[in-house]
């Protein structure tokens, strides 16, 4: 029942989770969801419309970073759900403060919570601090379990047993004796590496020779700096073993005294003498970089390092320096796709900042002005919704935007609430898309229809009177409205609230921050010379998950919250 006494049309939200593939082959999943919609239909006595499960498999509860979890308390926080019911208390959440804030939305939108196994609901004040009770223990568990795993792990270590990592460049794995042996092929490379290092005493140039000659990583990919450092640093290599290094594979290095190092464990690739001399030339290098103990020059902020993709070959762009700078402080950096810099065959043209940098920063301009504008904004391919986005001089040479990506922004704007922005992300690959693109099809249909319903009465006398034509129209704008809130809410799942990424009102307050209104055109030279490469930088990174490339001009841009654009150019 609702606040007013009548019943309440809220969901109820049927959680189910699982940490590891062997719960999910015992069937744990189904015996979740089995016991849970039995509760809710013979205890509660609801229907099973009235039930929506959120399932997620093989995701850890120690954080809340799970997909069908954040589908599920985004419609919490819409006040959408009644109720959320779990067999187990650790199965939504096993870490106390993660817990207490998921709570604290729970209570702000009147939603209880249900334990099955712990036989409580929050609808009573003993229950509330039952569960919190309850949490408190749950959250100690996990930590010694994960205490004792790690006491194992390292006992094993100091025996000289592997623990299960991917054994490094230069070595496989014996499955028998369950032991890394030597890879003779990679071995050989590995001498060659050191040997080449303290001739050339450059990491770059071990990196140069080994893409030019065809040597793939372990992997199969191409090598970097990092790569080959990775594994001239590597003790494995004169024999030795080195466990509970870092806090992650790439994290802070642990204290010496957390760290487990045995040595001569394993047959060595290279000599003990070899490896000492490498780390003390190493050593030498970075000592040379911080003369009089100074640090490092902060490097030049290159805008879209990281961003760029090449369409021919796939790879990434990298930059290759920057130009002069500008009497403004404007300094452009150019970049070139990386199988070229490998001396492999790739046909794409080299960019820069000054071209890629308009076209970016006057497209999110333009798009920010569209949801200002999407009012008048009709149709997904209304020629007015390409121009505003194409405008300026940055778009002179693009013939029109692919079709897919109009749809997807004006969709976009169509579920724009005054409150705040959406933007679709990719629809999920479920029976609900087929749903959504019947209904668009029968959308399409009745504007079609009313399109020759208005020729009919428009043109042909004997068609029909005003009052038949007045009447129809009105029973098929009826069905349209119907049709477009049905897929408006079956979207509902599909969108990504900007506001919460700081899409759209971010770009627009930090366009204004540098004073450039919606729709007014950005030169590029002197809008980087006053904003600096550090911030655009920062400001592009949160919003773009790539930008394609093709014969040295933009051909896409992909943001992070899913929304795509895509440009045809002019021949």
């Amino acid at each position: 029942m609702n606040e007013k006494g009548g019943k309440d049309s809220r969901i109820t939200a049927l959680y189910v989770r699982v940490s590891t593939g062997y719960q999910i082959d015992k069937d744990s999943l189904p015996f979740q969801k089995k016991e849970l919609k039995n509760y809710c239909v013979h205890v509660l006595h609801l229907s099973p419309d009235e039930l929506e499960v959120y399932e997620d498999a093989g995701k850890s509860g120690k954080n809340t970073d799970r997909p069908a979890f954040q589908r599920m308390m985004k419609k919490v926080k819409a006040g959408k759900v009644a109720r959320v019911v779990v067999y187990k208390i650790d199965r939504i959440s096993r870490n106390l403060v993660d817990f207490s804030q998921m709570y604290d939305d729970f209570k702000d939108n009147r939603t209880t919570f249900i334990s099955l196994n712990e036989q409580f609901d929050t609808s009573s004040a003993i229950g509330e601090a039952v569960l919190k009770i309850i949490l408190v223990f749950a959250e100690l568990e996990r930590k010694l379990t994960s205490e004792r795993v790690t006491g194992v792990m390292i006992g094993r270590a100091k025996e000289c047993k592997w623990n299960g990592a991917r054994v490094p460049y230069g070595w496989a794995w014996d499955e028998a004796n369950e032991k890394p042996i030597h890879d003779e092929a990679e071995a050989a490379v590995v001498r060659l590496m050191y040997n080449m290092y303290l001739e050339t005493k450059t990491t770059a140039a071990i990196r140069d020779y080994l893409n030019a000659n065809d040597i793939p990583t372990k992997r199969g990919g191409l090598w970097t700096t990092k790569t080959v450092g990775d594994i001239l640093h590597n003790p494995i290599n004169r024999g030795d073993y080195r466990y509970n290094y870092r806090h992650s594979a790439r994290g802070k290095k642990k204290p010496e005294e957390e760290v487990v190092y045995v040595k001569d464990v394993f047959p060595p690739i290279v000599d003990g003498e070899t490896f000492d001399k490498v780390q003390e030339q190493i050593a030498a290098n970075y000592k040379a970089m911080n003369k009089n103990g100074t640090t490092h020059k902060r490097k030049f902020a290159h805008v879209f390092a990281g961003l760029l993709v090449c369409c021919d070959c796939g790879a990434f762009f990298q930059s290759r320096g920057a130009d002069k700078m500008r009497k403004n402080g404007f300094q452009p950096t150019y970049y070139r796709c990386y199988t070229l810099t490998q001396k492999r065959a790739c046909s794409a043209a080299n960019t820069s900042d000054i071209i890629v940098g308009a076209f970016f920063f006057n497209f999110v301009s333009n798009l920010v002005g569209v949801t200002k504008k999407r009012k008048a904004i009709i149709d997904a391919g209304s020629e007015d919704l390409e121009r505003r986005l194409l405008s300026g001089e940055a778009f002179k040479d693009v013939l029109q935007m692919d079709s897919g990506s109009l749809r997807q922004i004006f969709d976009a704007l169509r579920g724009v609430s005054a409150s705040a922005s959406y933007i679709p992300a990719p629809l999920p690959d479920n029976k609900k898309t087929g749903s959504i693109e019947a209904k668009r099809k029968e959308a399409a249909k009745i504007s079609r229809a009313m399109e020759r319903l208005k020729k009919a009465y428009l043109f042909d006398d004997d068609a029909m009177n005003e009052r038949e034509y007045l009447s129809t129209r009105a029973e098929l704008e009826e069905e349209l409205t119907r049709i477009n809130n049905e897929i408006a809410d079956a979207q509902d799942a599909a969108f990504v609230n900007v506001s919460e990424l700081s899409f759209v009102q971010s770009a627009s307050e930090f366009l204004l921050s540098y004073k450039i209104q919606s729709g007014e055109e950005i030169y590029y030279p002197d809008f980087a010379g006053t904003v600096g490469n550090e911030t655009l930088k920062k400001f592009t990174n949160m919003i773009v998950e790539k930008i394609e490339i093709k014969g040295g001009r933009v051909s896409a841009i992909l943001f992070k919250n899913g929304l795509e654009a895509r440009f045809i150019y002019k021949v």
